[in-house]
Formats: C-alpha cells, structure tokens, sequence
C-alpha cells in the first residue's frame, strides 16, 4: 500500500514537472509524446513476454514492438488537430474492445489469436488501443495564427479520470469491499471499489478541469460536464483492468514487471487505459463542444 501510494505520487510529480520544463522550452508536447511512447514500448514488450509464458514460447520478437514505435510516430505527425475520431479505426478499436470483453466470462481461455499471433495480437491489444491518446494529444485550439495546442490537457484528464477510478477502487474497496465483483480474476476488487472509484474520478476530473479554466488559461470543459464525462471512463477501466488480470492468471504471473515499487510494470501502469483511450476519443469527438458550454 505504502509503495503503491508512494509510486503513485511520485508518477504524478512527473507529470507535472514535464509540463512545467516543456513550457520553459516550448517542447512540451513532444516530452509528453516522448514519455509516452516509450511507456507503450514497454508495455508492449511486457505483454510479449506474458504470451511468451502463455504459449511456451522463450522469443520475443521485436518486429511488432518497433512497428508500434513507427505507428505512433506516424499518427503523432498527421493526426487530425480537429479531434475527429477515424471512423475505420474506430471501427477497429470498438470490435477489439468488444473481443476482449468477451474474455471476462471465460476468463481460463486463450483467445485464438494470441495462441497462434501473439505478436500481432500485442501490437493490436498496445500501441493500437492507445493510440487514441496521441489522437487526442496533438489536438488544437482556435484557427490559424490563432491556434494553441490543448490535447495534452485532455490526455492528462484522460489519464485522470481513469487513474482516479483505480485511487478510489484502493481507498474504499479495500476496508470497506465485500461485494467482489470477479472473485476468481482479481479477489480484490469489489462493488463498493467501483463506487468510490466513480466518485474519485468525477470529483478529481471537475477539479482538474477548473485548475485548467482558472490557473492555466486553458479552453477547456466546465467541470461539471468535465465530471459527467468522466463517468464512462470510470466504468470502462474496470473491465479494462481485469482483462489484463486474465492475462496475467493465465501466465501464472502476478505483475507485469517489476519497475515501478508497488505497482509492478509498465503494462500494469497503462492497463485500465486500454478501453478508455478510444472511448475518450469517441466522447471528445461528439460531446467536446457540449462539454464547454455553459448550463
């Protein structure tokens, strides 16, 4: 708990001193990127390695990972600025999204594809699914001369909305949990977690999004919507979550990795936002303008 708490600290002071260094040099946007594509990376090799585990199988094959790094690369240069969610790739990541929830009520089976495609079943379960977050990063504001880049903004409510669920889930779920939600896929988490979680990341999204109407000058969601929009998200990283403790059950491994102390891997850090990174690019695509307008 102390480790967990202490990492947890430690990942949002990262945050913020990215932001705050890359304002000084006007690379804030690309440090972000940077950051992120690396954790993806990560998280992708991680997940390598528990299919390895899944299908007896010792090699990593790299090719996936690396076409990963160019995927990102190549949305982060010639994404739309006007935040449109690609109706084909949305089509995709919803059809994905719907497959690995699937997953959950037979948590004991490989899915084909990982079985006999692992690596393109990792390229499409990382880098793909959380694509959505560059999508959003590299959206602006106003037109012409008068455009400002305000995507980082949103991912960091993204991460927020989501994380918070998680922050929420530990802080009530674990002394005050006894409804388990999925006994045999994670023991922990439970119905009384899922509620605290829902209203840590509502609260947590409002303020944030104040900060960003009254500190940084940021065109932004009034936090209210900011809050209600938050609400799927929530709900989404649950199931997001526990798909990657199918994963790990059928592995026989308990964490991703082990570089972040109470935590585990890269792949635990970025797991809940594997549903929630396309649905966020659904909702701010549709209800991004409703969500700035006063009541």
């Amino acid at each position: 708990m102390i480790h967990r708490t202490l990492s947890t600290i430690g990942l949002w002071v990262i945050v913020g001193l990215i932001i705050f260094i890359g304002s000084r040099f006007s690379v804030t946007e690309q440090a972000a990127f940077g950051i992120l594509a690396l954790l993806v990376g990560a998280a992708q090799y991680e997940f390598h390695q528990i299919c390895n585990k899944i299908n007896d199988n010792r090699r990593t094959n790299f090719t996936t990972i690396i076409a990963g790094f160019v995927f990102l690369f190549v949305l982060y240069f010639f994404a739309n600025v006007r935040l449109q969610a690609n109706p084909v790739l949305t089509a995709l990541a919803v059809a994905f999204a719907i497959h690995l929830l699937s997953l959950l009520k037979n948590p004991q089976q490989t899915p084909w594809l990982l079985r006999h495609l692992p690596n393109f079943y990792g390229f499409v379960y990382v880098p793909f699914m959380l694509s959505p977050l560059v999508a959003i990063a590299r959206m602006e504001n106003g037109v012409l001369l008068n455009q400002t880049s305000v995507g980082l903004y949103y991912v960091i409510w993204v991460v927020i909305a989501t994380k918070f669920t998680d922050v929420g889930g530990l802080l009530i779920g674990v002394p005050f949990g006894k409804h388990k939600i999925a006994p045999t896929i994670s023991p922990a988490k439970s119905w009384e977690g899922v509620l605290g979680g829902l209203i840590f990341s509502a609260v947590a999204s409002a303020f944030f999004a104040w900060i960003c109407l009254n500190l940084f000058r940021v065109p932004f969601m009034i936090p209210s919507k900011a809050a209600i929009l938050a609400l799927p998200l929530a709900i989404a990283s649950v199931p997001s979550d526990l798909i990657e403790s199918v994963f790990k059950r059928q592995a026989g491994v308990k964490d991703s990795g082990s570089t972040i102390p109470g935590i585990g891997g890269a792949l635990d850090l970025v797991d809940s936002l594997i549903l929630t990174s396309p649905l966020a690019l659904i909702i701010l695509s549709y209800g991004l303008e409703w969500a700035k307008l006063a009541w």
